[in-house]
């Protein structure tokens, strides 16, 4: 991989974020594409979540979310993610995308503002 494609790639980021249902991770993600935050959302239900919460150990099922975005709207996307999300603590994780598909970060480029 060249150092441009390296580079220009560096510059998208996966956010990932944790639902407690199918319902609430599919109005996040139409949200967020709907306003043009991020590219894509990628839902996945059945994740098994153990944490512990106010001293007590949970398992819960769980719905993964993995939206792609150019790293500019990563602090927007967070905040709205907040603003629409059910849990009072969510889990929203951003991670930088290092390598991959030139044409795909090209197409995450196209699809937001």
């Amino acid at each position: 991989m060249s150092d441009h494609q390296e580079n220009q790639q560096s510059e998208y980021v996966t956010i990932y974020v944790m639902a407690e249902s199918e319902d609430v991770a599919v109005h996040i993600s139409t949200a967020l594409v709907k306003e043009r935050i991020v590219a894509c959302a990628n839902v996945n239900s059945g994740t098994r979540s153990i944490y512990e919460w106010d001293g007590i150990i949970q398992l819960e099922n769980e719905v993964t979310i993995f939206m792609k975005t150019a790293r500019r709207n990563a602090e927007k996307a967070v905040a709205r993610i907040k603003e629409l999300h059910s849990y009072e603590v969510p889990c929203i994780t951003v991670m930088p995308i290092v390598g991959g598909n030139a044409d795909y970060m090209t197409w995450i480029e196209r699809q937001i503002d």
